[in-house]
């Protein structure tokens, strides 16, 4: 772990982290056993590290395909290390831990300190696209949580200046205009910066909200899917303490 990219944004009694490249790969695509032995021993070291338990953990599974929304929120009350397919994790447990593997996709946590209500969250672009960080907030109020109260850190992730996309079909889309630069042929996205605004339309305070400024397209400590680490994952993990 990089210590200087650990969040900061919140209370003491959650526990977040973000591994790097040093601690190996979390996910290796490669494998047809995305449990293989050697990743499971990266993940039990990096949650060591992070002071907690791998086996109370629940691994995200990120599954596409036509049947997805893309916004699947999956709650969870005890732990489950061979996975959960789900966009979003969400549990009221403590001790729970939520263990999301990711390579430029933009790894959300979202906290509740005063009901301790704990979401973690991949926005990559079909999630973004799909407003689940809207669905996410809406959820957390559906189980008594006040926006006012949410607090929301996106993990180290691509970047605007690294995201080029050839085509973009929401380009004209007035929500979507001041996140989307057109430039070079191509279009390059803010995932990071309409992932906020949403948050901050559900009512979600600005200054709750923390954007970690590592671009994982160009820090080399980081596995990146857009710059050719097809099979590296880090992950993000995150506890409410007892």
């Amino acid at each position: 772990m990089i210590q200087a990219d650990q969040p900061t944004c919140f209370p003491s009694d959650l526990r977040v982290a973000v591994s790097s490249r040093e601690d190996g790969t979390m996910l290796n695509r490669s494998l047809a056993d995305r449990h293989a032995p050697e990743v499971q021993q990266n993940r039990e070291v990096f949650c060591n590290a992070a002071g907690i338990e791998y086996a109370s953990v629940v691994y995200q599974l990120i599954s596409y395909g036509p049947e997805l929304p893309y916004n699947h929120i999956v709650k969870v009350d005890e732990p489950n290390t061979r996975g959960v397919i789900a966009d979003v994790l969400y549990t009221e447990q403590s001790g729970v831990g939520l263990f999301l593997p990711v390579a430029d996709c933009v790894a959300t946590v979202l906290y509740d300190p005063v009901l301790k209500h704990l979401a973690l969250a991949h926005l990559g672009r079909h999630a973004t696209l799909a407003d689940t960080m809207v669905t996410v907030v809406n959820y957390m109020q559906t189980r008594g949580s006040k926006a006012s109260d949410i607090i929301v850190w996106m993990a180290p992730s691509v970047k605007q200046q690294s995201y080029r996309m050839e085509y973009f079909d929401n380009a004209n889309d007035p929500k979507w205009q001041p996140f989307c630069e057109q430039r070079d042929g191509g279009y390059y996205l803010d995932l990071q910066g309409y992932n906020q605004a949403r948050a901050v339309e559900c009512g979600v305070p600005a200054a709750n909200i923390a954007v970690s400024p590592v671009d994982t397209a160009t820090d080399m400590h980081y596995f990146s899917h857009s710059q050719g680490d097809h099979n590296g994952r880090f992950a993000v993990v995150a506890t409410i303490r007892s």
